[in-house]
C-alpha cells in the first residue's frame, strides 16, 4: 500500500474533503482505498494499493484544486 498525503489549503476542511472524496470513489466503484482526514494538520491521507495508476489519477484529479502540497510515502 502507498500513502499519499494531501496538505489541504486553509480555506477547506480535511474532514469534508475526505467525505467528498469517498463519495467520488464510490461513484467510480473504487472501494479498495482508505481515506483518513487529519484535522489538526488539515491534511487528508489516502492509502491506495501499489500499481494503481487509474485510481491515483482519479484521486489526483479530485484533489487538484484543494491541496497546497502532496507527500508520497
Amino acid at each position: 500500500m502507498r500513502n499519499i498525503r494531501y496538505l489541504i489549503k486553509g480555506d477547506y476542511s480535511a474532514e469534508q474533503l475526505a467525505e467528498d472524496l469517498r463519495v467520488q470513489l464510490d461513484i467510480n466503484r473504487q472501494n479498495n482505498v482508505r481515506i483518513t482526514p487529519v484535522k489538526n494538520r488539515n491534511e487528508v491521507i489516502v492509502q491506495v494499493p501499489e500499481a494503481s495508476g487509474s485510481l491515483e489519477e482519479i484521486v489526483g484529479s479530485f484533489m487538484q484544486d484543494y491541496h497546497s502540497g502532496v507527500i508520497l510515502e
